[in-house]
């Protein structure tokens, strides 16, 4: 018998016993395998790593009368049943999320594509003006004339300011309410 054998024997005779903590080295011994057999199906560290620990915690609820009758009576591996457990909760984990995945796309197709939410719209409009209203007046009657349609042209020939001008105000009025917008609003 080996060394690691002969302790997980002792572990496994005394987890029957009712010594709960013998399960942890039941645990630390059989854990890389164990994770690499779960990790195998469901491709992910994390549930991997739940997927382990629930199946330790299953037989770790196990009433000690129980344990005694199935690891020591009846002889069954504890690290087969255990290998055995993990496959099947993982087979589980991959069932849930296809079926998960599924309902969503089902429910995906059943929403309109796009929602259109008008107290959204209304607050974003309003905090918007209110920016506005941060910028000095000539940038913001430049920036009120682009959104409405304008080009840097015609804006010009308005407020008698060469292209140019009604350019470099335009940009620094955007750049001044998206520091705003960035500063109050995210």
């Amino acid at each position: 018998m080996k060394p690691t054998q002969s302790i997980t024997t002792l572990a496994l005779q005394q987890f029957c016993n009712g010594e709960n903590h013998a399960l942890s080295t039941l645990y630390k011994a059989w854990l890389p395998e164990l994770y690499l057999v779960a990790y195998r199906y469901v491709q992910s560290q994390q549930e991997a790593e739940d997927v382990v620990a629930d199946c330790f915690e299953k037989v770790f609820a196990m009433p000690i009368k129980k344990r005694r009758q199935k690891f020591i009576e009846e002889e069954i591996n504890i690290k087969a049943l255990l290998l055995v457990m993990v496959k099947n909760k993982s087979l589980d984990v991959i069932k849930t999320k296809n079926t998960r995945s599924r309902i969503v796309d089902g429910i995906k197709k059943l929403l309109p594509i796009e929602v259109f939410n008008g107290a959204k719209q209304t607050l974003t409009d309003d905090n918007f003006k209110a920016l506005l209203n941060c910028l000095p007046e000539k940038e913001k009657e430049i920036l009120t004339l682009s959104i409405t349609g304008f080009s840097n042209t015609e804006i010009g020939k308005q407020l008698n300011l060469s292209e140019k001008t009604i350019a470099n105000m335009l940009s620094m009025a955007r750049k001044k309410v998206k520091n705003l917008w960035k500063t109050f609003m995210e």
